[in-house]
């Protein structure tokens, strides 16, 4: 946890208070200096001996803090620029101009003070100092006689004297106090990149760490189902299940909030059938759906059979998002996903979607807060609901990338509704790919795999799923032995491959297996989380395809059926991302 406080603190330092304040001190004994000197020069020998010995007190001054024996000179150094300035007054009268000096003393005072630290008692008391001081010198100077006689042509030569003296002064410290504040409001901006940057890297490491073991929970899990599915109703195995798929959602939820506040997060458009798309993101929720004995309603409009350009793994995550939320707070009654073309073109589809559900809606006074991160609707009847409140904050975020935004109707105890709007290009006319279905009784009988993953519990998993299915599978543990097995043995008909190993990562192997068998697919075994960026840059370095951790049994033999080779030079059907 970051502790605001000391981050203030440490930001604060960029302002090098002290240093401005030698800085500023030596301007001010370098003109009192000069001012002495000037009016040694004119024959006032009592006003230059007054100035002479200001000087030396800013001297000491700067003495006592170069020394460290103070280390806060400020009140000490505006004391006596306004104890010198009350002398003056006695000294000159009011011919002088010597009051002019007040405007450079007032814009000074924020420059040399520590005022986002100070209270505002503290800051009040400097600037009282410079306003009294103000009217005592202008009443002194109008009402008492002046100790020295000055006469009337050099009062106006020290009057020009001092007025532009003191406007060059007033003109230099409020650039000063510009160019400090610039300059703070940068070290600030710096800083807080470098936490954002700091964090986003801590989170995407824990990220990777959290998904691979959960790759092992429910990968064992699924194997287990499959092999002893009279289990798969036990209470307690319910509860395994239900904890790996809340953690793996609650997990992506985290990582992809952080992304999209680091403004890592964009959206990638690739050609996709728009109603099958849509029809394909209900689907893990109709087993949930019906535990609860609920009814899901899906209406997709027959004119969203086109081909479109659009993000599939945004659009997917923000009805899931939505159908889930749905799903958490209904008990009774259903959930409706309803997409309808408000208007098609021969160039666009603009599509109206609904997500609605008869559970326990919001309160309207609460409706504003659902949208903000880590946040939740706290009542009696929620608190039963765990999760980190990211979901419709994503959703939102996310629209507004798509230049759209998202609407929620609600009542207390009468359902939720949430609408948004999005306007997908078509894609160019192309030759339809007919899209093979798998039949896994099939099995994958006859492929030999090569499996690289370091870590021995998703080795294990892997090879258990893939033999279940009747492939032949070949570990190795790092992309150095995946190579040694390489050059004893080129019949593999697909590789699958994971990115973080040692000795030599995934990137730098599939670079090296591209040269010396580019006619073996290679997918890769990823525990980051996948977009259409890291897709494509997987795609880039020579990978078919990827699988995203943790992955289901079926998940990871469409897979493999998908781009296997039955012979040397046969490749299989365009990427896709599975979550």
């Amino acid at each position: 946890m970051i502790n605001h406080e000391t981050t203030n603190n440490e930001s604060f330092k960029f302002k090098g208070i002290a240093r401005r304040t030698s800085q500023l001190s030596l301007i001010v004994l370098m003109l009192s200096l000069g001012i002495s000197v000037y009016y040694f020069a004119l024959g006032l020998k009592v006003s230059a001996l007054m100035v002479g010995c200001f000087s030396f007190c800013v001297l000491i001054i700067l003495l006592l803090q170069l020394y460290r024996v103070m280390e806060n000179v400020q009140p000490l150094l505006l004391a006596s620029i306004c104890v010198l300035l009350v002398i003056s007054s006695f000294v000159e009268g009011s011919v002088t101009g010597q009051y002019f000096y007040f405007f450079p003393v007032i814009v000074v005072i924020p420059i040399v003070v520590n005022y986002k630290e100070s209270s505002f008692i503290e800051l009040g008391a400097y600037f009282l100092m410079g306003i009294v001081t103000f009217f005592v010198n202008f009443y002194v100077g109008h009402n008492i006689p002046p100790v020295e006689n000055i006469p009337a042509d050099v009062a106006n030569r020290m009057m020009f004297t001092n007025a532009s003296c003191a406007i060059l002064l007033t003109l230099y410290f409020a650039l000063a106090y510009i160019y400090y504040e610039r300059k703070y409001i940068r070290a600030l901006v710096e800083e807080k990149n470098r936490a954002i940057a700091e964090r986003t890297k801590f989170l995407s490491t824990m990220g990777h760490e959290l998904r691979t073991p959960l790759n092992g929970i429910i990968g064992a899990l699924n194997i287990f189902t499959d092999e002893q599915p009279q289990f798969a109703t036990n209470e307690y195995f319910q509860i395994l299940k239900y904890c790996s798929n809340h953690m793996q959602q609650l997990v992506n939820d985290i990582l992809d909030f952080n992304k999209i506040e680091a403004g890592k997060l964009n959206i990638h458009l690739v050609e996709v059938n728009l109603k099958e798309l849509l029809s394909n993101s209900t689907l893990p929720f109709y087993n949930n759906i019906e535990e609860k004995n609920l009814q899901l309603k899906v209406e997709l409009d027959p004119q969203l059979d086109a081909i479109v350009l659009a993000d599939d793994v945004r659009i997917i995550q923000i009805i899931n998002n939505l159908l889930s939320n749905a799903l958490k707070f209904t008990e009774e009654g259903y959930i409706r996903l309803n997409v309808t073309c408000e208007n098609v073109t021969a160039t666009s589809v603009k599509a109206n979607f609904i997500v609605e559900d008869t559970g326990m809606g919001i309160d309207k006074e609460d409706q504003g807060r659902i949208f903000a991160g880590f946040e939740q609707v706290y009542s009696e009847s929620t608190r039963k609901h765990t999760g980190t409140g990211l979901g419709l904050n994503i959703c939102l975020r996310l629209l507004n990338l798509m230049d759209s935004t998202l609407t929620l109707t609600s009542e207390k105890g009468k359902g939720t509704t949430f609408a948004f709007s999005l306007t997908f290009n078509k894609a160019e006319k192309r030759t339809h790919k007919v899209e093979r279905s798998y039949n896994e009784n099939e099995g994958l009988v006859g492929l030999n795999i090569l499996i690289v993953e370091d870590n021995q519990i998703n080795m294990t998993i892997a090879r258990k799923m893939l033999t279940g299915y009747k492939a032949t599978c070949t570990p190795a543990y790092n992309g150095k032995e995946a190579l040694e097995i390489l050059e004893k043995n080129k019949n593999f008909n697909i590789i699958l491959l994971d990115l973080e190993m040692p000795i030599m990562n995934g990137y730098e192997v599939v670079t090296e297996m591209k040269k010396l068998y580019p006619h073996i697919p290679v997918v890769a075994f990823t525990a980051s989380l996948i977009d259409g960026q890291m897709l494509a840059r997987l795609i880039e370095v020579g990978f078919e395809d990827c699988v995203s951790k943790p992955f289901h049994p079926k998940q990871l033999f469409s897979q493999v059926k998908k781009y296997a080779i039955q012979s040397p030079g046969i490749k299989k059907s365009s990427p896709t991302i599975l979550l």
